[in-house]
């Protein structure tokens, strides 16, 4: 594998397309290729490597969704998150598509679709290095004024970006047209778990340029009827149309990835925007307005923050807590076992984070966090580009 190329697991029973495909990605990935839903289960339980799973319906063994059933409620970060791209023919209603977002899926490959449209579609499910949206946040410092427009990098392509305001109209519009569609409404709150910190350290105002800055990060990685803006709180909010619950959790569970494995600099200092996010929507939350979803939206994100951060919390029944995660424990208890050649210790070090740093404050211990978490993401990153 060559250093920095990451891996995409292609799925499907037809050596032929699997073929196709690993032609139309190999220059960008390395690929990795599956007949059936058992083996490549198996490859995605072993293969840390894995970015995204290109995938037919129907598999001998396993069928697509059903190996996309398992994915979606294993305990194991990388997995429950990882992009799902379904491949379909031309014939597939929208209505097909819709259910096949229910449960999870992330995007779709038609059968046939042209090499650049799927480098395009598979990039950005997984560029996630938020760091370099970041590049240039040393000019921060000057604020952007709290209700100024957001230029846009493609007007055409790029959700709206809107003023606190606007967000609760838009979610009342929403609300009313999905009730006679989908019905599925997703509101996602993204907060800075460090903002107090921030807004001490560079001031009120340059918290709320990094909150619109994060705005502008966020807006190239969601769909065109998705809309995005910030609150007077700093709080970034996305409205996402007949999204359903499980695709609003992976997106932002690979958004707070993305930017914990990166470091940004603002003013000339190294910093490490850490986020958590709290998610509302319909029909989970059924029964109430805009305002209600967006306060719920709010409510949770605070759960996920006092909870330690660097989290995402979905449902009032979520345990942000550090329970028990066998998946990942059995990962990290391969650690004392003879084969350890392929022991994400990185990984594994960024996973535990949050509880040495409920530890050290608890105890005041005066670790050195920030040297230990740097540690951990230069390891992390090593490891995924092996």
């Amino acid at each position: 594998m060559e250093e920095g190329l990451r891996r995409v697991l292609v799925v499907d029973q037809s050596r032929v397309v699997r073929s196709t495909l690993a032609k139309h990605l190999r220059e960008h990935y390395e690929v990795r290729e599956e007949s059936d839903g058992e083996s490549a289960w198996q490859s995605l339980v072993l293969d840390s490597s894995i970015i995204a799973v290109v995938s037919g319906a129907q598999l001998p063994r396993l069928s697509g969704l059903d190996l996309l059933a398992r994915l979606r409620i294993s305990k194991l970060r990388r997995l429950c998150d990882i992009p799902f791209l379904l491949l379909i023919s031309d014939h597939e209603t929208e209505e097909d598509r819709q259910l096949a977002r229910e449960k999870g899926v992330t995007s779709f490959i038609t059968r046939g679709m042209s090499r650049e449209k799927i480098l395009d579609r598979i990039g950005r499910l997984v560029n996630w290095e938020l760091a370099l949206s970041f590049a240039d946040t040393q000019t921060i410092p000057s604020a952007i004024p709290r209700n100024a427009p957001l230029k846009r990098a493609d007007e055409k392509t790029c959700a709206p970006i809107l003023c606190c305001t606007d967000l609760p109209r838009q979610l009342e519009q929403v609300i009313a047209e999905q009730a006679s569609t989908s019905g599925m409404v997703g509101v996602l709150a993204f907060g800075l778990d460090d903002a107090d910190k921030l807004a001490a350290r560079f001031g009120k105002d340059t918290l709320t340029s990094i909150a619109k800055r994060l705005c502008q990060v966020l807006r190239t990685k969601i769909g065109s009827s998705d809309s995005i803006g910030c609150d007077d709180d700093s709080h970034c909010l996305i409205i996402s149309p007949g999204t359903s619950l499980a695709s609003c959790t992976a997106f932002a569970q690979r958004v707070c990835r993305g930017l914990a494995n990166s470091q940004v600099v603002i003013a000339g200092e190294p910093i490490h925007l850490i986020v958590s996010v709290g998610i509302a929507g319909i029909p989970a939350d059924s029964g109430m307005g805009a305002e209600e979803l967006m306060e719920l939206a709010r409510k949770r994100l605070l759960i996920a923050q006092h909870a330690g951060g660097n989290r995402v919390v979905a449902d009032d029944a979520t345990d942000p807590g550090f329970g028990f995660n066998t998946e990942f424990f059995n990962e990290f208890m391969r650690f004392y076992c003879p084969d350890t050649a392929n022991v994400q210790l990185g990984a594994i070090g960024l996973h535990l984070m949050p509880l040495f740093k409920a530890l050290d404050k608890e105890f005041r211990f005066g670790l050195p966090l920030s040297e230990i978490e740097r540690s951990f993401e230069l390891r992390a990153r090593e490891e995924r580009s092996r």
